[in-house]
């Protein structure tokens, strides 16, 4: 037994937790307005949150490292893999059975981890996003978002904010700064749970297991036109291919395009090599690009 896991706060994490002992039942906070209500109404309808007294939420209040486990579990609906020893959790989750969800769903714990300490930004977001990739598949660009504070950001770290910003399940704010060491504040990981259980949502990986990866490239031909390039990767070889199937262009000034995944033909032979098959198009460079899969 690892030393994370025989730091156990308690069953139910209680004082100052998320996950207090009241009724789930949806009652309105007085401290959160606006979206950020209907955020936290849906997370405590779900159980995934509670609040710090029975009107409020205290959303400026820091979250524990099991705290922030227990939420990302809860709001992402992780299940336990039927192997585990730890069973029967309950409507509610203590830290060690959490932490065994996240582990049996290939969540790793960041360095240094401490179940009673307050988590970083950063921390929260390496967690979150192992939880996300667990159950959802989706397209990505090959690109990087610039952060004006990219220099305090751990290098463990990094893969999964640029993740978080280019799936915009989070976002900088208006001095394009994340902000990766301050301790991540309570209503900061109800958005991003709730953005992620939703990204999640529509982005769930298929009963078969399918985990293709396609991601597209948009470079520049001149002013008006943009040429895009879609890549699947690691294919066993060339004979998987793709192909865009249509383009959709949106009132929202969005080009939707949607491929085709492509199988050998039969009675062909191919070099049996890992290899990256790609396709092409171009579209006017006053739209936005989105890719997705033709199904």
């Amino acid at each position: 037994m690892t030393n994370n896991k025989m730091k156990l706060v308690a069953a139910i994490i209680l004082s100052g937790s998320l996950l207090m002992g009241t009724s789930a039942s949806a009652l309105a906070f007085k401290d959160v307005k606006g979206q950020d209500a209907k955020i936290t109404e849906s997370l405590q309808k779900r159980g995934v949150i509670q609040g710090m007294t029975k009107d409020k939420f205290v959303p400026q209040g820091k979250i524990t490292g099991a705290q922030g486990i227990n939420m990302i579990v809860q709001a992402l609906g992780l299940k336990e893999n039927e192997k585990s020893k730890t069973k029967h959790f309950g409507s509610h989750l203590g830290y060690k059975d959490a932490l065994q969800i996240a582990e049996d769903n290939g969540i790793k714990l960041p360095k240094n981890f401490d179940p009673n300490a307050e988590l970083s930004r950063e921390a929260f977001v390496y967690l979150l996003m192992q939880g996300v990739d667990s159950i959802s598949e989706y397209a990505t660009v090959r690109m990087i978002v610039v952060l004006a504070d990219a220099d305090q950001v751990s290098s463990e770290y990094a893969n999964s904010i640029q993740m978080l910003l280019l799936t915009q399940i989070g976002a900088l704010d208006n001095k394009d700064k994340f902000y990766p060491k301050q301790s991540i504040t309570r209503i900061d990981a109800a958005r991003l749970v709730y953005n992620a259980a939703e990204f999640a949502k529509e982005h769930k990986k298929s009963e078969h297991g399918n985990q293709e990866e396609v991601s597209f490239s948009v470079e520049r031909v001149n002013d008006r036109i943009n040429k895009v390039v879609l890549t699947r990767y690691n294919q066993p070889n060339p004979g998987y291919g793709i192909s865009v199937a249509k383009i959709e262009f949106t009132d929202q000034g969005k080009a939707i395009i949607y491929y085709k995944l492509l199988s050998p033909k039969p009675n062909q032979s191919y070099i049996q090599v890992i290899s990256d098959t790609k396709t092409e198009t171009y579209i006017s460079s006053g739209y936005q690009v989105e890719i997705a899969l033709q199904k």
